[in-house]
Formats: C-alpha cells, structure tokens, sequence
C-alpha cells in the first residue's frame, strides 16, 4: 500500500482510540475499514513511532493519560455551528462516506464539558434538507468532481439531457458545485456549448478523468452568474405581477422567493406580488402550484401561458369521464364556454 493513503488512516485511527477508547481490535478495523492483520501492523507502527498506545486484557486500546491531542479552543456556538453542518451533510447520500466520524473527531478535540453539552443540544436539534434524488452510491462521482474542480482538470462526461430527452456527450471545465432546492449541480465550462452551464450531477451518466488541465476564470462568481434567475432557471429577464388570495395570500406575505420581490397589501387581504426574474418556465410552475389563488396580471404573455396551461388540464380531466360525476362534468364545461 502507498505511503501517502496509510498515513491518512494512521491518523484516523490515533483519532479512533482517542474518542472512543477501549476498542477491541476487530472494532477498530471495522471502522478504518482494513483486516484485523493489517490493523495490528498499524497499531504496531504507531506504537513504534512513539504514540503511547497500550492494550490491557479486556479493557481494548487506549492511550496513557496525559497523550491526548491538546483541545481546541471553540466557544459553544462556533462548535455547534461545525456540528450542525455535519447534520446537513449526513443527509447528503454519496457526498462523503463518513460524516460521523468527523463529528467524533470533532467531539474528541474538545473540552468534555463542552462536548458533553454538544451532544446534549444536537439530540434535540434536526435539520431536514432531504435531497429530491437519491445520491446514495455517488462518493466516487463526487470524489472525482471535487478534485477536478481544485486541481483545474478537464472532464469528459456522458450527460442526459432533460430538454432533449438524449444523453450528450461533453468536454466541461468544472468550476464549482452547488446544492440548490434539493439538487446537486455542476458549474462547468461546455466546450460543445461554448458557454458556461449548470448540469444536474444525477443526470451525469458516465464521468471520465482526463490528462488535460484548463485555466479557471480568474474571478468566476456564482451568484452573478446566476443573476435574477428564478430558481434555478437562467433566462431573459422579465417584471411579473401576480394577485394572491386567502391562503396563498398570508403564506406569500411571510415568505421570500426572490430577491426583486415587491408585496402590496389590498384592502380586502388580497396581495400584490412583483418580481423581476429569469426563467420564464420555472415561474409558470411555481405559479401554478398555487392553483386558484393566483391570478397573474402582468405581463400579457405569462397571463395567457397559465390559461392555457390550466384550460388543457382541465381537457385532460374532462376525457377522463370516469373521474367527474354528471354534476361535476356540467360545472366544468360551463367553465370552458
């Protein structure tokens, strides 16, 4: 085995036996994820490297008092600031493969007052980000797409385009990776496109690792890049007014969804919402999801995009007989007359 991947795992285990002492063996491998033989060959390295490591009968592997790693000095809001993104990246099937043992070396540097009161605080605290996809299986992918993007390498990848239904193949010059409204994307270079894109890693098929390097811009920035987009929809930008009632009303009042946005509060509790947005496609969704609490007044051609858009659905379940009573089917064709 290299040099260069042993000494990571001899630190993990210093790491190990210092946080939970009195491991067995057995347990020890399993958790750096080598045999039992070459667990022993790694204790046996680190013991003859100086590191007080001793082993009692019964009692597992633990290190002479006084040999700790010297604490850390964080206050308790810095500590659960680490933690609490730990929480968030344990939700992140496939990014990395062992988010608790960061926290347990995290915990171990610690004060034990400090740690215990950690603990405390982060079993009463949950943080839901659950992803839309499932990125369990992805540690390779996305092993792969971090080191490219830090060490400027070309990749070559098979990618599955949703607008086209096909899969595309592409040279890309990573930038960054972005999780956004529960998706992983990939900021990248299209050299087919000859324009900067964003691409959704599930979508990407097959990634291959090239020999060749790029030259990264030299201030790339993603929130400019972005721009007024709506979501993640890039596109012209266009003002948009929309008049919520009821419910949608006192949910859009408490709630930003873009920067641009502009409420006006009417006097009968309807409300006026005005954005400047790109992506004329994503506000249409999000439009409708509101059904008929929403009704956009500006501009014309968004206007007429939700009309058609709820007329054909209307078609739709107007074919479907079965799912409308007599008295349901009359109410809807006076509706598209």
């Amino acid at each position: 085995m290299a040099r260069g991947d042993r000494l990571p795992r001899l630190f993990e285990m210093f790491f190990i036996i210092q946080t939970v002492p009195g491991l067995s063996a057995a347990e020890i491998a399993r958790r750096c994820e080598i045999s039992k033989r070459q667990c022993y060959r790694d204790l046996r390295t680190l013991q003859d490297g100086g590191v007080p490591i001793y082993n009692e009968p019964g009692s597992g592997y633990r290190l002479m008092e006084g040999s700790m790693l010297k604490n850390i000095s964080f206050t308790l809001e810095e500590a659960l600031a680490l933690i609490y993104g730990l929480k968030l990246i344990e939700q992140q099937k496939g990014l990395i493969k062992t988010p608790n043992r960061v926290k347990e070396k995290l915990l171990a540097l610690l004060p034990k007052k400090l740690s215990n009161e950690i603990e405390n605080i982060n079993e009463r605290v949950e943080i839901a980000v659950t992803p839309a996809v499932d990125y369990s299986g992805k540690e390779k992918l996305f092993k792969q797409l971090n080191e490219a993007i830090r060490n400027n390498i070309l990749l070559q990848i098979n990618y599955y385009s949703f607008s086209r239904d096909e899969l595309t193949s592409r040279a890309v010059e990573p930038y960054q990776l972005v999780f956004k409204d529960g998706f992983w994307y990939l900021v990248a270079y299209c050299h087919q496109r000859r324009d900067t894109l964003l691409f959704r890693v599930d979508r990407i098929r097959k990634l291959v690792v090239t020999d060749d390097k790029f030259i990264p811009p030299t201030s790339f920035d993603f929130e400019k890049y972005m721009g007024a987009a709506w979501q993640m929809e890039r596109g012209e930008e266009f003002t948009f007014k929309v008049r919520f009632f009821d419910d949608a009303a006192r949910f859009i009042k408490e709630t930003t969804f873009h920067p641009s946005q502009q409420i006006e509060e009417e006097p009968d509790g309807a409300l006026i919402f005005t954005a400047r947005a790109g992506g004329q496609v994503s506000v249409l969704r999000w439009l409708l999801s509101f059904g008929d609490e929403a009704e956009v007044l500006e501009p014309p051609e968004l206007r007429k995009m939700v009309i058609r858009t709820m007329t054909a659905g209307l078609r739709r379940y107007l074919g479907a007989g079965r799912e409308f009573s007599e008295e349901e089917k009359k109410a809807c064709s006076k509706i598209m007359k």
